[in-house]
């Protein structure tokens, strides 16, 4: 088994508790482990996404040049509203981080994988709460880009102010039951997400090959 260590780096609680549970279920039958560096926000508060487009490029150097770490991930909500096919609010909000990044994108690429949920990474929670929740019915595909992140919150924490620990603990038990090619269905912008670790897993693998 093949250590693989990423750094993650994003604006709030529910990303910390999904991405790590997540990548284990996508490193299952796979010859690699995820592990996740110490190069982190400091999350006593959520931090915001000004704070974490302000990082990006000092963290991203510390974890792929001078820790030579394996995986950067890193992504900022939306904040609004955004719909197919074109999804040009999704895509600006996307190049804002590429272009914050500089070079180190350009020389990197391949080991960075950028995020950016429409309106908010809790809407890619509640498209998959079904799976966990029976009172909860099964959305539709691209359904809940419409909706505030107040109501979408309410829906899955019971209030839109919820605790640090009820978020993480909701996150961590979606990511545990998700079915994730239906949620890629199901969202435009995790399909985006889906599709990068799935590429960096295939090239991964088949250059650790011996």
């Amino acid at each position: 088994m093949t250590k693989l260590i990423y750094t993650l780096v994003g604006e709030g609680f529910a990303e910390y508790a999904f991405i790590p549970a997540y990548l284990k279920r996508m490193a299952e039958n796979r010859s690699v482990q995820f592990v996740r560096s110490n190069i982190r926000i400091a999350i006593s508060a959520n931090p915001s996404a000004s704070k974490v487009i302000e990082k990006a490029a000092q963290f991203c150097e510390q974890a792929l040049v001078s820790e030579s770490h394996e995986l950067f991930i890193i992504g900022i909500d939306l904040d609004k509203a955004d719909f197919p096919p074109e999804l040009m609010h999704h895509t600006k909000r996307r190049n804002e981080l590429v272009a914050k990044l500089g070079k180190l994108h350009k020389t990197f690429e391949k080991k960075i994988v950028l995020y950016v949920p429409i309106q908010a990474f809790d809407h890619w929670l509640y498209y998959q709460c079904y799976k966990v929740n029976l009172k909860e019915v099964k959305p539709t595909p691209n359904s809940l880009e419409a909706k505030h992140q107040d109501e979408i919150k309410t829906r899955l924490y019971g209030k839109k102010a919820a605790d640090r620990l009820t978020m993480e603990k909701i996150a961590k038990t979606v990511a545990e039951k998700a079915d994730f090619d239906e949620l890629a269905k199901q969202s435009r912008s995790f399909d985006h997400f889906h599709k990068q670790i799935v590429t960096f897993l295939a090239s991964y693998n088949n250059t650790t090959k011996p």
